[in-house]
């Protein structure tokens, strides 16, 4: 029992060291949607990436053991610090999508200005195709 406590402490305080991080990282990501620093996003997305799997491969395990997590003062106030943490991850990247999206929305219409028939939401009469400016079926 006491090894079980300790291996589940461990891992509430994994989550809650992995949890941090990935918050740190999408309030990274809404200052450089602010900055407009579009390609500096790219570099975060691998490191967002892993955290993720990791926070999802570590909560798999732990979700039915959870429940029971609550022995000590000190691992119910960490099991609340990660349930708080991930609340606030999924709200900052849910806005941090809704940026992204809106600036993809934006590049979409754009581009259906310039070649309406290849990048246009709603179908339109096939246009003559200006020269360098159509995307050929292969690409």
């Amino acid at each position: 029992m006491a090894s079980t406590a300790r291996q589940q402490a461990f891992s509430w305080e994994t989550l809650r060291d992995l949890s941090q991080r990935l918050l740190e990282l999408v309030q990274q990501e809404t200052q450089i949607l602010a900055r407009k620093d579009h390609g500096a996003l790219w570099q975060l997305l691998p490191e967002k990436e892993m955290l993720a799997r990791r926070l999802a491969n570590t909560l798999g395990p732990l979700s039915q053991e959870a429940q029971a997590f609550a022995h000590t003062l000190e691992a119910r106030a960490v099991r609340r610090q990660v349930q708080e943490t991930l609340r606030r991850i999924e709200a900052v990247n849910e806005a941090n999508g809704r940026s992204i999206a809106e600036l993809l929305s934006i590049h979409q219409e754009l581009l259906s200005l310039l070649v309406p028939q290849t990048y246009g939401r709603e179908t339109h009469r096939a246009l003559p195709a200006i020269k360098g400016c159509g995307l050929s079926t292969e690409a």
